[in-house]
């Protein structure tokens, strides 16, 4: 059975203001993922790509943000 809400209520998500916590995980994503495409091509810029997200990711570290995983 297909809940009927769900549709409406991700509609409306576009509306809300994301949290500095929740553009900081996308934006780790994001640069994670491009990283992992570069190193096949560019090691060094793979690299630096690398270590921007992980400076994302501490500054996420010390906000204590509930969004990331801690299993390493």
């Amino acid at each position: 059975m297909i809940n009927e809400e769900r549709p409406y209520i991700l509609m409306f998500r576009i509306f809300e203001n994301k949290t500095r916590e929740e553009r900081l995980c996308e934006k780790y994503t994001r640069l994670m993922q491009r990283a992992y495409k570069m190193a096949l091509i560019d090691k060094e810029k793979s690299d630096q790509l690398n270590s921007r997200a992980q400076k994302i990711l501490a500054e996420l570290h010390r906000m204590d943000c509930q969004l990331v995983d801690d299993s390493k």
